[in-house]
């Protein structure tokens, strides 16, 4: 049964239009950077600010795909459907996150390929994608908590994507100033990235950064995990099937 329903999931997110643009957007975007750094003209501060755009971007969209497929079930009485069925109404739901998230995994790991701007182990790539996909959850659960309907969605959407601009600012800053753009889900991924970026200059003296890889990712997990659940949480509470 949940063989078939995944099955279905994927079928049903590579359909719609929305999600094949979304899909194929930032492998476009990883394209475009690769051209760019090929003709010189992306290097430097700029090279790191594009490579951690790409990582962050990729968690968001896909969490906005998330949030706005739980509000299309919602609109078109799937929800109510599911629990008539054998399979209960949260696995359901996390399902749909867990292939949608899967997918955002899948995009970060083909952005890093493509774009050529990043320098990492396999491993590397596994971990910072990871990471970046658990912004789908809670992206997802935020949009459905506030969003009664796909035009209320769309705001929320607008509010969770507003969420990016801490990671861009807190890129800036390697010193203590950094911690006061940690709340953002992406903030941590962005910062991991980075540390790779500098490792060169780290490692001979010329730059440094308040936490290594390890703990950077380490954190972003933990935290991202307490951010789903608190959001599933909320998600629940607004909407009591």
């Amino acid at each position: 049964m949940l063989k078939t329903m995944i099955r279905h999931e994927f079928k049903n997110m590579l359909r719609e239009r929305m999600t094949q643009m979304l899909f194929f957007y930032p492998m476009l975007m990883g394209l475009v950077v690769r051209y760019l750094i090929s003709r010189g003209t992306v290097k430097g501060i700029a090279l790191e600010l594009s490579a951690m755009l790409l990582v962050l971007l990729t968690g968001m969209l896909f969490g906005s795909i998330a949030g706005m497929s739980l509000l299309d079930d919602r609109d078109d009485l799937v929800v109510y459907s599911i629990q008539i069925s054998p399979v209960p109404l949260w696995k359901y739901i996390w399902l749909k996150i867990a292939v949608i998230s899967a997918m955002a995994f899948i995009d970060g790991i083909m952005i890093i390929l493509i774009s050529g701007a990043f320098d990492m182990r396999p491993y590397q790539m596994i971990i910072v994608s990871l990471l970046s996909s658990m912004q789908v959850p809670i992206n997802a659960f935020m949009m459905n908590a506030f969003a009664k309907n796909k035009v209320e969605g769309f705001v929320a959407m607008k509010a969770t994507g507003f969420l990016m601009v801490f990671p861009i600012v807190g890129f800036f800053f390697r010193d203590a100033k950094e911690w006061f753009f940690a709340f953002a889900p992406g903030h941590w991924v962005t910062k991991a990235v980075q540390r790779i970026a500098l490792e060169p200059m780290i490692t001979a003296g010329l730059a440094r950064m308040n936490l290594g890889f390890a703990s950077y990712v380490a954190i972003g997990f933990f935290y991202n995990a307490l951010l789903i659940a608190l959001t599933y949480g909320l998600y629940r509470r607004k909407n009591p099937y």
